[in-house]
């Protein structure tokens, strides 16, 4: 959660990801993205009407690079929720200062 920093996320926004739908601090866009990151993760497929909305606010290009994105994220967290990986001390001490449920917090290294 707190890697989002290195793309720009200020940690209002990095706390505000979990309840996206309600977060005053997201724009039009970043919810449309949010919502296409949310329903290729939970249901591996975007609808036709979220892609048209897609396709009406970008070019094909950057559909392209936001599900490339999407995909290597989701494979990305799913090797470090398989093997528990560590996370860096700078990202540790981030997510300890921020709002993050528990669950969601990086395990302690091993």
């Amino acid at each position: 959660m707190a890697l989002g920093s290195s793309v720009g996320l200020s940690d209002e926004e990095l706390s505000w990801l979990n309840t996206w739908p309600e977060a005053p601090v997201f724009d039009a866009t970043d919810r449309l993205v949010l919502r296409y990151a949310d329903s290729i993760t939970r249901n591996v497929t975007c609808s036709d009407e979220l892609f048209a909305e897609l396709t009406a606010r970008f070019t094909q290009t950057a559909l392209f690079e936001l599900a490339m994105t999407t995909g290597l994220a989701a494979l990305v967290n799913r090797i470090h929720a398989t093997f528990l990986t560590d996370v860096d001390d700078r990202t540790a001490a981030r997510v300890e200062g921020m709002d993050v449920p528990a669950d969601i917090r990086p395990k302690p290294r091993r």
